[in-house]
């Protein structure tokens, strides 16, 4: 987080243009299958070691090793083929315990924007019961892979760096939700981003935080270094309206303060399950999720086979 992003690759200087032509035949020699998008992936790690090839060959061919020992490229390319978080390993036993909503609604910076709310539906027990250790692992795979692959993708489109920034609403999340078993289970998970994903968060802005939380977050930040920056959790009294400091309001839904009135058409497919075989206004009782429900009657869904849409346009945004 927080590294400046290149406008496109065509702003490059002739020796950054190299340095990239160079990681490309590295990560190709280490066994690393790259696709046409990979070239946005390599840009991070030279971004992350400041264009230091030396330093970035290293982490390179670290992480062209462990994504062969682990299987990454083979996800990458199911996601890539279509692959939807829908479809995830053991997805159907871990979405009832938290909404994630990934999209493609941009933020200010032109990072890709994912909603997260587990209020009311998330409990230690029940959590830590529903998958193994093994099986949070694949998954957490299965999430930084899509992120990676859509963050290139649109990187690709645009022209300029795209990264995963996060809206958490942590309203009803208190001391008895947090686990060091939790924490244990999720213990091999942790290193991954850093070890293996570098440059792929943009902000993480956690909301309705308890306030004990968002004061000791306050104390500490200041401590912990460049990437707290992009890290910001604020209690009740100071959440509503922030996300409109980071994101256009045609990208926040108007429980957050913005001006979408429901996902856009083509971002329902990302999320944990169908909606015409999904109540998520009883699943998630939740800001997130009456806010999706409200927007997700199955008899409102567009036929993709008819096209069109509804009263509230393709793009679900209020007019």
């Amino acid at each position: 987080m927080g590294e400046p992003a290149p406008i496109s690759l065509d702003t490059l200087t002739e020796q950054q243009q190299e340095a990239l032509a160079s990681a490309r035949l590295i990560a190709k020699e280490a066994g690393w299958k790259l696709d046409e998008f990979s070239e946005w992936t390599l840009l991070r790690f030279l971004l992350k070691h400041r264009w230091k090839l030396s330093a970035a060959e290293k982490q390179i061919r670290s992480t062209a090793a462990w994504r062969a020992e682990v299987g990454a490229d083979a996800i990458r390319a199911s996601i890539a083929a279509g692959l939807q978080p829908r479809d995830w390993p053991a997805m159907d036993r871990i979405c009832p315990h938290v909404l994630l909503a990934f999209t493609n609604l941009p933020t200010d910076d032109g990072d890709r924007l994912t909603y997260v709310d587990a209020n009311d539906v998330f409990e230690v027990d029940a959590f830590l019961n529903c998958a193994t250790a093994a099986e949070i692992f694949v998954i957490n795979l299965y999430v930084l892979e899509h992120a990676s692959y859509h963050n290139d993708r649109r990187s690709a489109a645009t022209g300029r760096l795209c990264r995963w920034s996060t809206h958490f609403d942590a309203r009803g999340i208190g001391m008895r939700h947090i686990s060091v078993r939790v924490a244990w289970k999720f213990r091999p998970c942790l290193p991954l981003a850093d070890n293996f994903y570098p440059s792929l968060f943009g902000f993480m802005l956690t909301v309705n935080a308890a306030k004990a939380m968002a004061v000791f977050w306050s104390l500490v930040s200041p401590f912990v270094g460049e990437n707290a920056k992009q890290v910001a959790i604020l209690d009740t009294e100071s959440s509503p309206g922030a996300l409109l400091f980071r994101a256009p309001a045609s990208s926040v839904p108007t429980c957050y303060g913005g001006s979408l009135l429901r996902l856009p058409v083509d971002e329902v497919s990302r999320l944990p399950a169908p909606p015409e075989r999904f109540d998520y206004g009883a699943a998630y009782p939740n800001e997130l999720g009456r806010w999706l429900a409200s927007g997700l009657p199955a008899a409102a869904l567009p036929d993709p086979a008819r096209g069109g849409g509804d009263e509230v346009g393709e793009t679900g945004i209020s007019r």
